[in-house]
């Protein structure tokens, strides 16, 4: 609707001859109620520059708001609206200057430590008249103290706590964690060599968390992402292998921008290319992937044929029996053991989390009749005393 500029761009930088039309956008978040009282107190003849870079500005500068006034905005995009519009009057803004204040105080021969914060000049923080210090707590102004202070203790206690392992990803950590995939390497040199350089662009990391849906690699459960089963053995076959190596494409974009500023000759980057494809074309051919043993199964309704298990249904090999199963059900793959047990003793096991069309979780067993019908049947559920 054009009330933004171009969206797909990884820059956060606009370049020198944009610059000008700043104060012109803001005069315009006037306009908009939101901002209507923030916009008069900034002061327009000294908006920083730290957002004017011409040498960091790729195909496309950094988002910004435009001259045209929004109007007619469903919830959803008026809120990314002024996400955009909150940001750039927060970059043009000041600096936030915080006097900190660490403080050692000593008991028992034991040191505790505590952290005061006082805000000198709120700088880009009044925009939201946000408060809130690097490790999302709020800023605490503490009393004046000097060293040699004495304080009484009004109580103490011992808590007793335990680490949480790492919480599962959603689609919006993952995204994250891929633009900062520089965190997730060891070598302290290389993370920072690497630090702002992640997986894939902001144009194609949705795209490739939607291929491994399609590939089945991984799955939703409610808000989390899941490994498959089939995404933990590809997992298992290629990370120690090159192609699996996050560094490697980071340096690729470090050598692009040295030959960019022509400090790197492009024929020997491409020779390192072709030497790199070779590498890992050689590693994935030499992979031995074992195939799970297929049961050898007869036909439930002809009780004659063989059947055969393909990826998605098992089918009777007979052309004249129809007899077919599918083997995804409800959001579950009927494993190899799964249908050995339907088709042999006619009953599966207990089979958990399968999707209701509603979207409702539930557990069931599936059953099969002489002819070779299946339908579901439920645990019984135990009485409460």
């Amino acid at each position: 609707k054009k009330f933004i500029s171009y969206p797909r761009t990884g820059s956060k930088y606009i370049p020198e001859d944009i610059w000008v039309e700043i104060p012109q956008l803001i005069g315009i978040l006037e306009e908009i109620d939101k901002f209507r009282e923030i916009v008069p107190k900034m002061k327009r003849g000294r908006l920083n520059k730290r957002i004017v870079n011409d040498l960091k500005v790729t195909d496309h500068h950094g988002l910004l708001i435009t001259d045209k006034i929004p109007s007619a905005l469903a919830a959803k995009e008026k809120a990314i609206y002024e996400m955009i519009a909150y940001r750039l009057l927060e970059a043009v803004s000041p600096v936030c200057i915080k006097e900190i204040t660490d403080i050692v105080l000593q008991a028992a021969h034991y040191d505790f430590l505590l952290k005061g914060c006082k805000i000198i000049d709120a700088g880009w923080r009044f925009i939201k008249g946000s408060f809130i210090d690097e490790d999302n707590n709020p800023v605490q102004d503490l009393p004046e103290l000097k060293i040699g202070d004495e304080l009484k203790i009004k109580e103490a206690k011992v808590l007793g706590k335990q680490t949480k392992p790492p919480v599962l990803y959603t689609e919006a950590t993952l995204l994250g964690a891929m633009e900062n995939a520089a965190n997730q390497i060891e070598s302290k040199q290389e993370r920072k060599a690497l630090r702002g350089i992640g997986i894939g662009t902001p144009a194609t990391r949705a795209a490739i968390i939607d291929t491994l849906f399609k590939r089945e690699y991984i799955k939703r459960d409610k808000k989390f992402l899941l490994p498959t089963e089939k995404g933990l053995k590809v997992y298992e076959w290629v990370k120690d292998k090159k192609i699996a190596d996050v560094a490697m494409t980071a340096e690729w974009e470090l050598v692009l921008q040295k030959i960019e500023n022509n400090e790197v000759d492009v024929a020997l980057f491409q020779k390192g290319m072709e030497d790199y494809t070779k590498t890992i074309t050689q590693e994935i051919l030499a992979l031995s992937v074992e195939k799970e043993k297929q049961p050898e199964l007869i036909c439930p309704r002809c009780k004659i044929q063989k059947v055969v298990i393909r990826d998605k249904l098992v089918k009777c090999s007979a052309e004249n029996c129809n007899w077919v199963q599918f083997r995804n059900i409800c959001g579950i793959k009927l494993s190899f053991l799964d249908l050995e047990t339907l088709i042999t003793n006619g009953k599966t096991n207990l089979l958990k989390g399968m999707t209701s069309k509603s979207g409702k979780k539930f557990d069931a067993y599936i059953e099969m009749d002489k002819k070779g019908e299946t339908t579901f049947t439920f645990p019984e559920k135990k009485k409460s005393k």
